[in-house]
């Protein structure tokens, strides 16, 4: 027999799977594909935000992104920020991103990410003067290509969790 509170003993899934995909993030690849991987860590934000955004709080995904910041030398409160904003936008769309078919679902994670991106270069541009960041535009793109495989994996651990909806 399932008890009240077996959804409360697997509430560490989301964490879990953040923390897989900082993992992801921070594995030592090629400069060759470097620029083609996607932001392991917002594509699971997001979709935690849009499946649950009753749940996903804001504070979580400032420590992520300031978690990425620190692991990869960034400059501090840079992922914070864009976690941030991701998280909100997301909860804000999930009752109509959640109705939109999965490849419709891939354009918004498209624009989302793009979101992120933007705030990377603003930033770059304000504290270097430089665009460094404009090399990415592969890995937005990339990102909304990989999001089916994303949200079906993250969707199965959801439901084997038990965590609702």
């Amino acid at each position: 027999m399932i008890s009240v509170n077996s959804a409360q003993h697997r509430s560490w899934i989301p964490f879990a799977t953040v923390f897989i995909a900082l993992v992801l993030q921070v594995i030592p690849t090629p400069e060759l594909i470097r620029g083609f991987l996607p932001d392991w860590v917002s594509l699971v934000l997001i979709y935690w935000a849009l499946a649950l955004p009753d749940r996903m709080r804001l504070s979580f995904a400032w420590v992520a992104g300031l978690v990425i910041d620190l692991v990869t030398l960034g400059i501090p409160g840079v992922h914070a920020l864009s976690n941030t904003v991701l998280v909100y936008l997301a909860k804000r769309l999930s009752l109509r991103v959640r109705a939109y078919l999965l490849w419709q679902q891939s354009i918004v994670i498209a624009l989302l990410l793009g979101i992120e991106l933007i705030l990377f270069v603003v930033v770059d541009f304000a504290l270097t003067g430089s665009l460094g960041e404009v090399h990415r535009w592969t890995a937005v793109i990339v990102g909304g290509l990989v999001w089916p495989l994303v949200y079906l994996a993250l969707r199965r651990s959801r439901h084997l969790a038990n965590l609702g909806r």
